[in-house]
């Protein structure tokens, strides 16, 4: 890679996280900028819910043809998750499979059980964060035969994650269409056998997914579900397996950005067992409460942690007075962080800050 390629590759993909596209077009554009300055023959892309890191869309080449492997794996695609995490945990926005496992690829459970006998080897990894929270994630793959990345190779990824990282904050928090009010709050309800197939959903829950991705007319079996639906069915089937504690674990629920503009929730549940039925798999989809995204719209402003939780208070509706008191500051400081929150969001007054992180970016029509 010449360094030419590489400052050109660098910024104009730092052009496009700021030019307005939504999730998965921006990652499907920096893709095929990346590949012309990092060769590569497979990879996925990914676009995360900021609150639990699981993935709202995916989109993958080579890897896995029709049955989709990647995605459909229980194991790995947990595994995937928690190397996510992991990278995070240790502020390393690109981290390379030969170097997680010293050298030696056979340490790894995703090369050994899907990348190998796909007759692929060597994977990059990169993971792009923005004001503390997951946005998304990419792998890109080398075939089998093909050398490792090398070191130019890995900074330029790690050059472009912050701003891919900002690019898909701001695309997730951006309304791009108007959102129709008239009956859409209400939530939607689709039952799952054992199997993962929708034998049962409400009108609404058929509108929201629709929302969310294309439907094809098969979209009700496992093979052909919506992401979010495959991600809450094994985020459940995760929680209650033997070495968990379920008590310990939070229900469990996925937050998407849907095309519309609107935040949408999932939460999974099971139907208890009779006789004649098996346990089935109940999710539930419904807009997310305001208060559910604050901290994730706070984030597009830059606040500091004070400011966010001086925000916070703000929100619960609490005087100067006791926000002094609550944070052990004095009200003169109070007022300067409001100064500053008021700036940095472009407001005047306390009810103009909370329309705007709550409304403006999330329920833009509620206020017109």
């Amino acid at each position: 890679m010449s360094t030419g390629l590489e400052e050109r590759t660098f910024s104009e993909v730092k052009r496009l996280c700021c030019v307005g596209l939504d999730g998965p077009a921006l990652l499907g554009e920096v893709i095929e900028r990346l590949r012309r300055a990092v060769p590569f023959e497979a990879y996925c892309a990914s676009t995360k819910d900021p609150a639990s890191g699981f993935i709202t869309h995916g989109q993958a080449e080579e890897m896995g043809g029709a049955d989709d492997i990647f995605w459909s794996l229980e194991r790995l695609y947990f595994d995937h998750h928690q190397s996510v995490r992991r990278m995070m945990d240790a502020h390393q926005s690109v981290v390379l499979l030969s170097e997680a496992t010293g050298g030696n690829l056979e340490r790894s459970t995703r090369y050994v059980e899907y990348l190998r006998p796909l007759g692929l080897a060597y994977e990059m990894r990169g993971a792009f964060t923005s004001g503390g929270y997951l946005w998304g994630s990419m792998d890109l793959v080398r075939e089998s035969g093909s050398p490792d990345f090398e070191p130019r190779e890995t900074d330029l990824l790690r050059r472009i994650a912050p701003h891919l990282g900002n690019g898909l904050k701001m695309a997730a928090l951006r309304v791009q269409t108007p959102i129709e009010e008239d009956g859409t709050a209400v939530p939607g309800v689709l039952t799952l056998d054992y199997q993962g197939r929708v034998v049962q959903h409400t009108p609404a829950a058929e509108r929201w997914l629709r929302d969310l991705e294309d439907l094809g007319p098969g979209w009700r079996e496992w093979d052909n579900l919506p992401r979010a639906l495959h991600t809450v069915f094994l985020l459940l089937r995760r929680a209650l397996s033997p070495e968990r504690d379920w008590h310990q674990e939070s229900v469990p629920t996925l937050r998407a950005r849907a095309r519309s503009g609107r935040w949408l929730t999932l939460y999974g549940s099971l139907t208890e067992a009779t006789p004649e039925r098996r346990t089935e798999t109940v999710i539930i989809i419904e807009p997310t409460k305001p208060e559910e995204l604050l901290p994730f719209s706070m984030t597009a402003y830059g606040l500091s942690p004070r400011e966010e939780e001086l925000v916070k208070l703000v929100v619960r509706g609490l005087s100067t007075t006791r926000i002094s008191r609550t944070l052990f500051i004095s009200e003169y400081t109070v007022q300067n962080h409001l100064r500053s929150v008021f700036e940095k969001v472009g407001v005047r007054t306390r009810g103009e800050l909370v329309k705007r992180l709550f409304f403006d970016n999330l329920y833009p029509t509620l206020f017109g």
